[in-house]
């Protein structure tokens, strides 16, 4: 797989040393890349360590960013082997407090999966959706991150992704919809508004909608009226996915 690699041109030793002494930000992101392409689980884990300290942005999120995905790989570190990764949740929880909002993002988003119970990630998800100086591109991303959290609130969720689901930004209204349908509180809390988003422009956020209305287990008159139309959509996933939460929602397979 390596020799595949555009990285495989040069020894892994090449890279690690830009990695350590290249004066470029671009050349060390760069040497970062191909040291998780080229070198074991084991080595990813400790050059991604080494460059959460990097004087780059850049770098730094992308070390954060790569810790939940070697934690997600079997090859890196044995799940018993729990100091190592106590080493990495805890030099990722420094970087909640990056000046860096990208960076903190990643290392909130990793330790997701390296350090689940940290609240504190779960807090800065939260600022950073609040913020509103926050890109539309990164508010989506954080709201599936908050979903996918298993110390989700809902009702610290629940009045964001209210919000959330006027957005001017169809991607935001499309993740928010999807995120919604990770917590059958949240799904029920905001029924009327999941119902309103069937009529979205967007066929993806009307699918999304019509998901999480199957998930909120309420049988409202009128989200069922609604998803009765739904199933006639032009868009054959989104008359699928009515016809699916209609079916849910009131057991009834022949509708």
């Amino acid at each position: 797989m390596a020799s595949a690699s555009p990285f495989s041109k040069r020894p892994l030793s090449a890279w690690v040393e830009d990695l350590q002494q290249a004066p470029s930000p671009d050349d060390r992101y760069r040497a970062l890349l191909a040291v998780i392409c080229l070198g074991t689980g084991a080595e990813a884990v400790r050059w991604c360590c080494h460059a959460l300290k990097d004087a780059d942005s850049g770098v730094r999120a992308l070390a954060a960013k790569q810790m939940g995905e070697c934690r997600r790989r079997a090859d890196v570190l044995k799940a018993g082997e729990t100091e190592a990764w106590d080493r990495v949740g805890d030099l990722l929880a420094v970087c909640l407090q990056d000046a860096d909002p990208d960076v903190r993002f990643e290392a909130a988003r990793s330790l997701g999966t390296v350090r689940p119970q940290l609240s504190d990630a779960n807090a800065v998800l939260l600022s950073l959706l609040d913020d509103e100086g926050t890109q539309p591109l990164m508010t989506a991303i954080v709201v599936t991150a908050l979903a996918e959290r298993p110390d989700k609130s809902a009702a610290d969720l629940i009045p964001r992704f209210q919000k959330l689901l006027q957005h001017s930004q169809a991607e935001i209204r499309e993740n928010v919809t999807a995120a919604i349908a990770h917590s059958k509180p949240i799904a029920a809390a905001l029924v009327s508004e999941l119902t309103a988003a069937l009529e979205d422009d967007e066929p993806l956020v009307r699918e999304n909608a019509a998901i999480s209305l199957g998930v909120s287990g309420i049988e409202s008159p009128t989200a069922l009226e609604a998803l009765l139309t739904a199933e006639q959509d032009e868009d054959e996933g989104v008359a699928d996915a009515a016809r699916a939460a209609y079916s849910r929602l009131t057991g009834d397979t022949g509708s």
